[in-house]
Parts: C-alpha cells; structure tokens; sequence
C-alpha cells in the first residue's frame, strides 16, 4: 500500500469519501483542514481572517510535507487549494497515490453552498470561478474519479485501484497500487535501473550495488550486456543472489538476457515501469539485445521469479510513452473478443483511471496465448507478432528509439489490416472500424509518409531480418474480422510493398 491523498474543488467530497475508503482498506484517514485547526487552535475562516491566505497556505503545505513524510500508509483529504502551490503538488505526486475528485460543479456548489465555513466559496458565479482558475493544476493529478455521482459508485471505482491481484500461471505476477513505496524496507542488493526511473524514484528504493542504464533502444546491444556481466563479475555476484530488474521495456529486455546467461541462469526479479512493459514486455519471457540489421535477434526465454507491477510507476511517463503501451493495447483488442476493443471504441478518449483499468485484461489477454506455447513451437504464441513484422521493420528503417514500438506496431496492425482488406479477407467496414479506433488512440501517421523515401531493397534487408520470414517470403498475421486472425504463410514481399505503396497514398489522403 502507499499513502494516498485526496484532492479536488469545494464540494467533492473529498472528507466523507475519505473516511470511507480508511475503514474499507484499514489505514487511517486524516482531513488536511482538520489538522491545520487543532493544531491552530482556530477554524479555517478566523485563519485567513487574522493571517491572511498567504500564511494559510505555508501552515497548509508545512503540515503536507509532515503527513506525507510519515512512515505509515495514511489516507489524507486535502484542502481545495492545498496543490496550487507546486512544490506540495510535487510533493503529492512523488509521495502519495494523488486521487482527484472531479465532477459537476452545480452538484458541488449544492452540497457547500449553506456552509459558512470556507472562506472562499461565496456565490455560484465565484465558485465557478474560483474553479476555472484552478482547474489546468487539478488535470494535473493523473487519476480522476467522478465524484458527482452515487457514493456506492465512486468508492466502487476507489476501492478497484487498490485490490491486489496475484497471477500464478504461466509466471508469478503481483499487481498492486502502491507497491514500491514498500520497497525501501528491503536491501536490492544487486540491481540494474533505468536511469530516468532512478532519477525520479530513487527514494523509493534501498540499493546497494546498482548499474543504470541510459533510457532508449540505444542501450539494447551487446557491448551494454557485457558491461554488466562485468559488473556483476567484479562485485563477486553469487549464483544463490538474486537481481532487480527496474526499468520500461529496454532494461527488462537486458536484464532479463543478462540473468538467462550469467552463471548459465540466475534468479531475476522484474519491476516494470512503464505501460508497455507492464502490460506486454515484461510478460512471457522474451529477453535480448538488438543488431544493427535486426530488432531482438540475439535472446532467450527465460520467466523471472516474480514479476511486480505498481501502475504508480505510470504517473511520470510522457504522452509518447502512455502511447506506445496503447499500441499494444489495440493488439490486444484485436486478437480475441475480450471487450476491450468496444471500450476503446466507445470512449472518445482515455483518462488514467481507465488506463489502469486496462492492465489487468491486457495481461490476462498476453497470458492466454503465452500458457500453452511459452516457447513458441505450438504456433499460438505467434500470434502475439500480430503488427510485428511491420512494426520491427520500421524500427530499423527509421533508427532504434525515433520512433516508439508501440506506435510501429499499431501502425503495423493498421496495415496488416488493409493487407487483409486487399486480399478479400476482412469486410471493409471492420477495416474502418479497426482505422477509427487507431486514429482515436492519437497516433501520429503522418510520421509514416517518410517510408516513402526508402528504396524497395531497405524494405527487403528489414524485412527478411523478421524472424517470421522464411525463404524470402512473409508470414504475415492478419485480422479476418475482430477476434479472429489469420497467418499468410509465404506471403510475396512484392506484393506486401504494393500495398505498403497503395495505403501511404491512402494516410496522405486522411
């Protein structure tokens, strides 16, 4: 668990949600307003009255820090204007799950509007007000929930994001909210980390020996994974120790190649932090490095003892990043009829809480192909490739790290899909649905026009790289209809660059 606050405007509901979610999850609920009173001795209004809102707001952030500086896991509702000042909304963010209670502003004007305790409500016109000029720092806090709404319904949404759930087969996946404000209780003794994740959440980990890697697909290679095989030879590694693997998909792919050779196989532990590594990369086993000709051509299967995964990890990651998780996503949504292609069809866009909400299904979806076919030989887990060819080819085309796996891929679903239209294989009006949904999703393919400027022998060299290719021809996994693909063994290479040609005309024409 972590500590969590509750953030919003007047009226939200922030105090009453909050003592129900405390005896809900067992920790103990503290009011922000409450505290700053007893410890005053004075009610809000006689504060900013005699002290005026400047020093209201420095007791207000003094006690923030206080409350989140603690050691046990807490519940913390916070005054309405308690994040404006961005050092506590930092604070709240780096230390806290920061919840945001959000919704009609008439329902909330109605529950306060008789208060004569808050001294900045005033008449409806002010509080709207008030709002508006407050509201660009709210959309700040990544998860919002509607509180406007029955309060069954709202402790309902609360309450799913900390349910811990446990995934024993084929690997041991823990998934939980919070997870890693935990970790500071045990030494990592030997770890490798992104760098980014250990500039921002070092605090979060107590680590001893450790090497960082440097963020992008750059760091892929061979001469990194000698690195550190050097580095766990010097430091004495032993094959009963066990290494932390922290980082988005590149340092999971490292590691985990790293713990499948070293001492011939040690024990690995794997702490994805990114969307697309907590919902695809980390799972199923697949490790390695890149060549300069080819995406993962050097690697192996090997599970690590347990997989742990804190959606928290997700609050630092850019908009590029979220997307290249959604582009797996939209794979998965593809491959069978779980429901989560209508979800992404029927949201006109998609806000963090409901991104949370897609791990586990995503997950589940990855884990129903890898069960029976972890090391790929009954011709299921292909499947997962569904986009790949595509997709790793326009990694290597365009330079490893210039564009995002996930935006290769989905670009790679959509044209797998217009292949499967041209061959009379999948009825247009699926096709158009599978385009909308990628086009909602917000990728950018206009990039893509650039292939334009390649030669038909780049494509070639890329393409008979793909470790589904075979006698210089494609096994090219299409769609046939939502939930039901199909592979085109021996598929031409002249024909697949004929269509690539035909949908660039068809991008530059949306």
């Amino acid at each position: 668990m972590a500590k969590i606050t509750l953030t919003g405007f007047m009226g939200s509901g922030k105090t009453k949600l909050g003592k129900i979610l405390s005896n809900k999850l067992g920790i103990p609920h503290f009011d922000l307003d409450e505290e700053i009173e007893r410890r005053e001795n004075k009610v809000i209004n006689e504060i900013f009255h005699l002290l005026g809102e400047k020093k209201f707001r420095e007791i207000e952030k003094n006690l923030l820090k206080e409350f989140l500086d603690k050691d046990e896991d807490l519940i913390l509702s916070l005054g309405g204007g308690a994040i404006l000042d961005k050092e506590s909304r930092d604070y709240v963010l780096k230390k806290s799950i920061p919840i945001l209670l959000k919704g009609d502003l008439k329902i909330f004007y109605e529950r306060i509007k008789n208060e004569n305790t808050r001294p900045l409500s005033g008449n409806f016109y002010d509080f709207v007000k008030l709002y508006k000029k407050r509201e660009k720092i709210y959309n700040e806090i990544p998860i919002k929930v509607r509180s406007d709404r029955e309060e069954n319904l709202v402790i309902s949404d609360l309450f799913s994001l900390f349910k811990k759930i446990e995934i024993n087969e084929p690997q041991k996946i823990f998934v939980e909210f919070g997870k890693s404000f935990e970790f500071k209780k045990n030494y990592f003794l030997f770890s490798i980390l992104d760098e980014m994740v250990f500039e921002i959440y070092k605090d979060r980990f107590k680590l001893k020996n450790f090497y960082l890697i440097e963020k992008g697909e750059k760091s892929k290679t061979l001469n990194e994974y000698f690195k550190i095989i050097n580095f766990l030879t010097e430091l004495k590694f032993e094959k009963n120790n066990s290494l932390y693997v922290i980082g988005g998909g590149v340092v999971g792919d490292l590691g985990g190649f790293v713990a499948s050779t070293y001492m011939r196989g040690i024990k690995f532990y794997l702490i994805p932090t990114t969307l697309i590594s907590q919902i695809d990369s980390s799972i199923g086993g697949k490790n390695g490095v890149n060549l300069k000709s080819g995406k993962n051509l050097v690697g192996t299967i090997y599970l690590p003892e347990e997989i742990i995964i804190d959606p928290s990890f997700l609050f630092t990651l850019n908009r590029k990043e979220i997307q290249s998780g959604l582009g797996e996503i939209f794979k998965y949504s593809i491959l069978r009829n779980n429901g989560i292609f209508n979800f992404l069809e029927e949201k006109e866009s998609l806000d963090f809480f409901e991104i949370i909400n897609l791990i586990l299904p995503s997950i589940e979806e990855k884990n129903f192909w890898i069960k029976e076919d972890l090391f790929e030989r009954e011709n299921k887990r292909i499947f997962l490739n569904f986009g790949h060819t595509t997709g790793h080819m326009l990694e290597t085309l365009f330079g490893y790290g210039k564009i995002s796996h996930g935006e290769a891929v989905s670009f790679g679903i959509v044209f797998s899909s217009f292949v499967s239209l041209r061959e009379k294989l999948i009825k247009e009006c699926i096709f158009n649905r599978i385009l909308n949904v990628y086009k909602k999703l917000g990728f950018n393919y206009k990039k893509f026009l650039k292939i334009k400027g390649f030669k038909d022998f780049d494509f070639y060299n890329a393409l008979l790289l793909d470790k589904k290719s075979k006698n210089k021809k494609l096994n090219l996994i299409v769609p046939i209809d939502l939930g039901n693909l199909k592979i085109l063994n021996d598929f031409e290479i002249e024909i697949y660059l004929k269509y690539l040609k035909e949908f660039n005309h068809i991008l530059e024409e949306l």
